[in-house]
């Protein structure tokens, strides 16, 4: 990779962290029953739903792939397609979705996405993209175009 995008490339990734950092600060999802819950107590039992056969709880596996991708691509290395499967997995969210209230088992649907969901997106198609116009800009080197 050439210094120069190198560079570029690290100061895009503190952007991308940036905006996943303020969308852990910020109410991410609002609930049929008006609970509103932030974007870090998303991340902290978000995973939790998938034990609870809630597949609409696939989209914070999301989250796993954003840290992967990210340091992968601070080195400087490829993460051929994972980052679609993060894009996907992020995807998932904007459709219906059922969230756990509580360790009994408790749901309720989500109908609102907040400020901290669209940064976290946000954050996520950024980090896609940079990954992607990293694949061009090494192929094109490669082909020596």
């Amino acid at each position: 990779m050439r210094k120069d995008f190198k560079k570029l490339n690290t100061i895009t990734l503190i952007v991308i962290w940036a905006l996943y950092c303020i969308s852990l600060m910020l109410p991410a999802l609002t609930t049929a029953t008006g609970d509103k819950f932030g974007g870090l107590n998303i991340l902290l039992i978000g995973w939790l739903g998938i034990f609870a056969g809630m597949m609409s709880a696939a989209s914070w596996y999301a989250n796993p792939f954003f840290i992967y991708i990210s340091v992968q691509t601070f080195k400087g290395k490829r993460t051929g397609i994972s980052h679609l499967f993060m894009l996907s997995l992020a995807i998932i969210a904007f459709f219906p979705m059922v969230m756990m209230l509580n360790e009994a088992g408790d749901t309720a649907v989500v109908t609102e996405h907040n400020l901290g969901f669209y940064f976290w997106v946000s954050a996520i198609v950024l980090l896609s993209t940079l990954v992607f116009i990293n694949w061009i800009l090494c192929r094109n080197r490669n082909t020596g175009n």
